[in-house]
């Protein structure tokens, strides 16, 4: 099997594995997250007689999430309503979600928004929630029922064809030649994350129908849960395979870790295309012998609409969509200096 088979089907394996069904974790298993997890914290000026909306992300250290909440503490101070917020200490502590969800239901939010760390197991939870008559706004990641109000993400298959398309832009650029044999990386998080393995399965279809066929996809792709293990993962991958051009990095640790690598090994011959901006990104960024792109999403955008949105369901009004695209924008050296993209980098 080729590479690139293996590839895309190592994303259509895992996206159907999220599809199957999963029992929801054991209450021990819940009781034993409890203790592990951070209380939530209000970041709003915090009004009696407000609604209390409760916020859950995925990595409550990161700095993807905060910026969400930036943007949700933005909507709530606007309505004037109490936000209170938490998450799990990394993106496979699924049942520090669960246990956050069944707190905020117990201290009676007015509204839950949660961006789940596991579309499947999520699910029971979530299911849950609304059987509860409490309104549920997603963010940035979709569940496997429908017991939810509303969604606020990037659609990632899309995301993950228009990297691929920037990759081979990339490379083109770099100086690679059509003919020549190449390989491209793929970073990625947590298997269980499925946003990311739509991203993988995007760019793999999108790379299958363009990229020049002595480009290949390895046929591994490193699946790190933070940003030392992808330091370490971005490390072995570039010692122990030679030839590889490009670089596909589908979050922002991984984002990070390759730009870390790349700039301490002076890889200026490799391409790197990766989701959302970090220190590490910027730096790169500003020096012009590296070719790097960024696909930006919407965070905050996500986290300000989730919160409007959870406000006017309590309100009594239902979402014309179910789901909601808020986009990406590309940032490369032609498009830095737009207008889009100044307004999303002065958000972080």
């Amino acid at each position: 099997m080729s590479s690139l088979k293996k590839c895309c089907a190592f994303s259509a394996a895992v996206i159907m594995a999220a599809s199957g069904t999963f029992s929801c974790s054991k209450k021990n298993n819940i009781k034993k997250a409890e203790k592990n997890i951070q209380d939530f914290v209000p970041i709003t000026e915090i009004n009696e007689n407000s609604r209390n909306y409760y916020l859950i992300v995925k990595d409550i250290d990161d700095e993807y999430w905060k910026l969400l909440s930036k943007g949700a503490a933005m909507a709530g101070n606007e309505l004037e309503v109490n936000i209170y917020m938490s998450g799990s200490s990394d993106e496979t502590e699924i049942d520090q979600q669960i246990a956050l969800a069944e707190k905020a239901l117990k201290n009676e939010a007015d509204g839950i928004i949660i961006a789940p760390d596991d579309a499947v197991r999520l699910s029971d939870c979530v299911t849950r929630i609304h059987e509860a008559g409490v309104p549920v706004v997603l963010a940035d990641t979709i569940v496997n029922c429908h017991d939810y109000d509303v969604c606020f993400m990037t659609d990632n298959m899309i995301a993950g064809r228009e990297a691929a398309k920037e990759l081979i832009k990339e490379m083109h650029g770099n100086g690679v030649k059509a003919d020549e044999t190449a390989y491209v990386a793929i970073m990625s998080g947590a298997i269980t994350v499925p946003t990311l393995n739509e991203r993988v399965a995007g760019f793999c279809d999108y790379w299958s129908e363009h990229a020049p066929k002595n480009w290949k996809v390895m046929d591994d792709i490193s699946k790190s849960n933070a940003y030392d293990d992808a330091l370490s993962d971005v490390r072995n991958v570039l010692t122990k395979k030679k030839g590889i051009k490009g670089i596909f990095a589908v979050n922002y640790f991984t984002a990070a870790g390759s730009a870390a690598v790349m700039k301490e090994n002076n890889m200026t011959d490799v391409s790197l295309v990766c989701f959302d901006f970090s220190d590490e990104i910027s730096e790169i960024m500003r020096d012009s012998d590296y070719t790097v792109s960024a696909l930006l999403q919407r965070t905050y955008d996500m986290g300000y609409l989730a919160v409007k949105s959870c406000d006017s369901i309590c309100n009594g009004k239902t979402p014309e969509q179910k789901y909601v695209d808020t986009g990406i924008v590309i940032l490369d050296p032609d498009t830095r200096n737009t207008p889009q993209v100044q307004e999303i980098l002065s958000e972080y």
